[in-house]
């Protein structure tokens, strides 16, 4: 997930774009989006998993990688308001519509220090991340497979 123009918010994108070469299997599907809120819902049909990669800001070390499932924001969940939905809220509904929503989703969290500005580079912290979140997702696909 992210925004390939708004510099560290495109670390997501540039994962995939690296696993994509690294990775071939019949059960693995790869995507990119900028879609967030219901949009999502539909990427998500028909999986048994999912392993979403996103930047963060929290405050914490530039390039920190956490690996996060959604049970980890049940305190944080605000009110529902259809027009400013987070991710968990988005499940949430996926789920009552009866949707395949899979029943596994990883949210591979890369810490940022900039999202705002119009770049298409990552900055230093967060690029050095990118090789190190690879292999982690690599060694999850090879242990699924």
């Amino acid at each position: 997930m992210g925004n390939p123009i708004l510099r560290d918010d495109a670390v997501g994108l540039r994962v995939v774009e690296a696993l994509e070469g690294l990775f071939r299997g019949p059960d693995v599907t790869f995507a990119k989006t900028s879609t967030a809120g219901l949009g999502l819902i539909d990427l998500f049909d028909g999986f048994d998993r999912a392993i979403l990669i996103d930047s963060i800001q929290t405050g914490d070390e530039p390039g920190k990688v956490v690996w996060l499932t959604a049970e980890d924001f049940v305190s944080q969940q605000t009110p529902f308001h259809i027009h400013n939905l987070d991710f968990f809220q988005t499940l949430s509904i996926g789920k009552a519509l009866y949707r395949s929503i899979p029943e596994k989703i990883s949210i591979v969290a890369i810490e940022a220090t900039d999202t705002s500005t119009f770049s298409e580079g990552l900055s230093p912290e967060v690029e050095k991340a990118v090789p190190r979140v690879v292999e982690q997702i690599l060694a999850e696909l090879y242990k699924a497979t």
